[in-house]
C-alpha cells in the first residue's frame, strides 16, 4: 500500500460522480488532512482490470482506484460483515471525467463545505 498523501498538497482531477462535482486522485489521501465539512471516499476498480471505477467506499484495500473528496456526503450501504460501507456505481452512468484540474483550496472556494457535518459520515 502506498503511503497516504496530504489532501492540501495534491492536484486533483475534476469529476462528476452521481451528478455532483468532486475531486479525484489516484493517490491515497490521509484522512486527517481533509478539512471538516469535506468528505473523503475511496474508489475500487473492476476485477477485470479495465480500470473502470465500480464502487465507492469508506475504505478500499483491494483494487484501489483512487480517492474522492467532496463537499457533500455520499449515501453508502453498511457492510453486514465489516465496519466498512460502500456503494456500487456504473462507470458509464455515474462517473464522468470533466477534463479540468484544481487543488483542494480552489475546489472549496467553488464548492464551500457544509457548515455542519451530517451524521453517519466521516472525513
Amino acid at each position: 500500500m502506498a503511503y497516504p498523501y496530504n489532501a492540501w498538497e495534491e492536484t486533483y482531477e475534476e469529476v462528476t460522480v452521481l451528478g455532483k462535482t468532486m475531486l479525484f486522485t489516484n493517490a491515497r489521501i490521509d484522512r486527517s488532512t481533509v478539512p471538516k465539512g469535506m468528505y473523503l471516499y475511496e474508489v475500487r476498480h473492476d476485477d477485470e482490470g479495465r480500470g473502470d471505477p465500480c464502487e465507492i467506499a469508506r475504505a478500499v484495500m483491494v483494487n484501489h482506484w483512487g480517492t474522492l473528496i467532496t463537499n457533500e456526503p455520499i449515501r453508502l450501504k453498511k457492510s453486514p460483515v465489516t465496519q466498512n460501507a460502500y456503494r456500487e456505481i456504473d462507470p458509464q452512468k455515474d462517473w464522468n471525467y470533466e477534463g479540468g484540474s484544481c487543488n483542494l483550496q480552489e475546489y472549496m472556494k467553488k464548492y464551500p463545505p457544509q457548515k455542519e457535518k451530517q451524521r453517519g459520515t466521516e472525513r
